[in-house]
This record gives C-alpha cells, sequence and structure tokens, in this order.
C-alpha cells in the first residue's frame, strides 16, 4: 500500500485531472443542451474512481466493481433522459466512465500514464470541430490507404521473424519489412502534408521528417510521386528529396558526437562542406517560385503498397550484395566496406566507425574519411533512385544537385583521409 503522502499526491494529481476533463466539459456545452456533468461533478467521478480502487486495495475488492457499476448506471440513465429530447450525443457519459476508470488507476500507483490518458482526452474533446472537418474530408480511397497501413505495421511486422536467414546470414525479414514500413509511412506523411499545407510546405516538412529516419526513403517516395508531374512542381519534390538528403549529414555528425565527441568535432569540420552545400541549395529551391504547379498538383493513391514492397525488395537485394562483395573483398580495408555499407545505410556504418575510433582500432582520420565515403555512396544512390524513378522533370532538377553533393562529399572524404 502506498504511503500517506503517496495517498495525498496522488489524490491531488487525481482531482486536477476530474478539473480539467470537467472544465473542457462544461465549456463545451451549448446553452441549450441538458449537462449531466461538468466543472464539479467530474472532480467528483474521479475522486470515487481512486477512493474505491484504495479500499480495493485495502481489502475490500467488491467496493471497486460495485462502485464503477453505480457511476455507469448515471451515465447510462443520464443519456436515457437526455436521448429523449434532441441531444442524441453520449461523449459526456462515456468520458465520465472513462474519467473513473483513470482515478482508479491512479490508486494502483499509475498515476503518469491515467494523467497522459487524462491529458489526450480532454486534447480529442477540445478539438471536435476540427476532427469532424477532418472526418469529412477523408475520402473513401483514403480511408483504404489508412487501413493497408495499418495492415502493414500492426499486423504484418510484428509476426515477422527478428532474426537473419539465408547465404551470409544477412537477410532480416524484420528489417526487409521495417523498410516497406517507413515507405509507406513517408508516403501517407507526404500525402497529408501536401494536402492541408500546400505542395512546397508539406513536401518541405515531409523531407525534414522524413531525413531523421531514412533519407533513401524519402527519395524513393518522393521520386515516385513526381514521376508524372510538371517541371514547375518537380522543383518542390527536389526540394524535399534535398532537405531530406541534408539532414543525414546533421544525423551522421550527432550519431559520431553521442559515439565519440572527439570524433566528431574533427568530423564536424569535413561534413560541414556537404552540408552546407545542402542548405543553400535547399534555401534556392524554396524561394524558387513554382508559378501555378501547386495549384495543379493532385495527389492520388497516399499509399502505394506495391512502390514500398518494390523498395524493400531492392534493400534487400543491395543489403545482400553488399555484405557478399565485403565477405569476398574485406582484405581491401574498411573503406570498400564502407563504401559497400553507404548504398543502403550510412548509421550503421557510421555506429561502427565511431566505436572502432574511440577503442583506438581506427585512426580518427580513418574513421571520418569512412563515413563520409559512406555518406558519399549513399547520395550517389538516392540521386541515382531520383533520376531513374523521378521522370524527366525530376531529373533534370535533381540531377546536377546530387552530382554536385556526391563530389563535394567524396572531396571531404579525401580530405579527411590525408588529414593526420
Amino acid at each position: 500500500m502506498p504511503t500517506h503522502l503517496q495517498i495525498a499526491q496522488n489524490g491531488a494529481t487525481v482531482l486536477l485531472m476530474g478539473l480539467l476533463i470537467g472544465l473542457e466539459r462544461q465549456h463545451s456545452q451549448k446553452v441549450d443542451e441538458p449537462l449531466f456533468a461538468g466543472f464539479r461533478t467530474f472532480p467528483v467521478v474521479a475522486l470515487t474512481g481512486f477512493l474505491s480502487a484504495l479500499l480495493a486495495r485495502a481489502g475490500v475488492p467488491w467496493l471497486l466493481p460495485v462502485a464503477m457499476a453505480g457511476v455507469a448506471a448515471v451515465a447510462v440513465t443520464a443519456y436515457y433522459v437526455t436521448a429523449q429530447g434532441h441531444h442524441k450525443g453520449a461523449t459526456t457519459e462515456l468520458v465520465a466512465i472513462l474519467t473513473f476508470v483513470l482515478g482508479a488507476l491512479a490508486a494502483y500507483d499509475q498515476v503518469i500514464p491515467a494523467a497522459i490518458f487524462a491529458v489526450v482526452t480532454t486534447l480529442l474533446l477540445s478539438m471536435k470541430a476540427p476532427l469532424h472537418q477532418l472526418a469529412e474530408k477523408i475520402q473513401e480511397e483514403e480511408l483504404y490507404a489508412i487501413l493497408k497501413f495499418g495492415i502493414v505495421t500492426v499486423i504484418v511486422l510484428p509476426l515477422l521473424p527478428n532474426r537473419t536467414f539465408g547465404p551470409f546470414d544477412v537477410l532480416n525479414p524484420r528489417l526487409v519489412w521495417w523498410m516497406v514500413v517507413l515507405i509507406s509511412a513517408v508516403s501517407m506523411l507526404g500525402y497529408v502534408l501536401m494536402r492541408f499545407l500546400g505542395a512546397r510546405q508539406g513536401i518541405a516538412v515531409t523531407g525534414f521528417l522524413g531525413g531523421l529516419a531514412s533519407s533513401t526513403a524519402v527519395t524513393f517516395g518522393l521520386s515516385e510521386k513526381a514521376r508524372d508531374v510538371e517541371a514547375a512542381v518537380a522543383r518542390y519534390f527536389a526540394l524535399g528529396i534535398v532537405i531530406a538528403s541534408t539532414i543525414m549529414y546533421f544525423r551522421v555528425w550527432f550519431l559520431t558526437l553521442v559515439i565519440d565527441p572527439p570524433l566528431a568535432r574533427a568530423l564536424g569540420l569535413f561534413i560541414m562542406a556537404p552540408a552546407l552545400m545542402g542548405v543553400g541549395v535547399a534555401i534556392y529551391l524554396w524561394k524558387s517560385k513554382g508559378g501555378e504547379g501547386e495549384t495543379q498538383l493532385k495527389v492520388k493513391n497516399p499509399m502505394e503498397l506495391g512502390q514500398a514492397v518494390k523498395f524493400g525488395v531492392l534493400f534487400a537485394v543491395v543489403l545482400f550484395v553488399s555484405r557478399a562483395s565485403h565477405h569476398y573483398f574485406g582484405s581491401a580495408g574498411v573503406y570498400i566496406a564502407s563504401a559497400l555499407a553507404g548504398l543502403t545505410d550510412v548509421d550503421a556504418i557510421t555506429v561502427s566507425m565511431a566505436r572502432l575510433s574511440r577503442e583506438s582500432v581506427l585512426a580518427p582520420a580513418t574513421a571520418n574519411a569512412s563515413i563520409l565515403l559512406a555518406c558519399a555512396m549513399n547520395t550517389l544512390v538516392k540521386g541515382g533512385i531520383a533520376v531513374v524513378i523521378g521522370g524527366k522533370s525530376l531529373r533534370s532538377v535533381i540531377a546536377p544537385i546530387f552530382l554536385g553533393l556526391f563530389v563535394v562529399t567524396l572531396g571531404a572524404c579525401l580530405v579527411a583521409a590525408m588529414a593526420s
């Protein structure tokens, strides 16, 4: 059992939770709408749940279900009475039962989860109008896309084995499918942001957020969407791809900083050149006007599962080829390993090189050069993805940008290799 001080603290938190929910219900109540529970009743309901759960813990277990049934009976009766008039909603009555449960949850030393649920509940209740507007805007195709994303993420992903199979023990089904989930998430995020923020702002935010996870996935997703757009709109997709690729440099530097700060300080001098170039290009593309292209942009099929699966297969193939090449040509050293690893991902090789440098297995210059080489190869791969998949309009914009990024990153790699 909790101490008296803990009971008082938890009770105060429960009281605040009830006041918060009650205030929202009181504030949102219409003038002609009957008020079942408001600023006073909800704190009482919360405290009832809290005290009945405390007594249940103290040796009166039947009290909690009896109190729960009492609150539910009052809520059902209130709904029956109010439903005789024009008001047919049951939100307040259901929230009252939830408030009782949250109070009981706090009595079982789960105060933080209960408080989080109370705040989230209040937020959802206060966003009634925006949520209703959003529900009205969702079309049938978008609903199917959401359901497919749920199947891909919630059902399929947990069922896949999280271990390696096949030759060289490299193919991990869950890792490969995680790339499918990532592509699907980027596609959904981009669609939502483009619809509500407009083409330029939506794609830019997609590039930034997606680049924090995988700039390669962002490149693939946005390139596929840009395949059939006009040249003016292609600049927006190029903007998102450049932002994601620029975020990669900062992400690599941050990972190095976490593992080996002295190495990160040295790496910052070299990685600054391609990072600043990416920032400059992104600013230029942002300020470039696309004419009427933004108003003509219509993105259909927000989650093309087939394209995401193709990327997952491509990722698995490249991963297998990279590991096989490293197996047969591993004697050539860490640079070949970094170049091959950079074809699929830069995070893994960055962590590996930083750890080897921290343990004095590798010289700092070699570690930094290896990290930059992986970034250069990853930039080359992303440029190839955008050129091949993105269509003529995107190709004309992205090809010189990524060629420049590749050359600058490779140059930084050579300079870092020669540094002592």
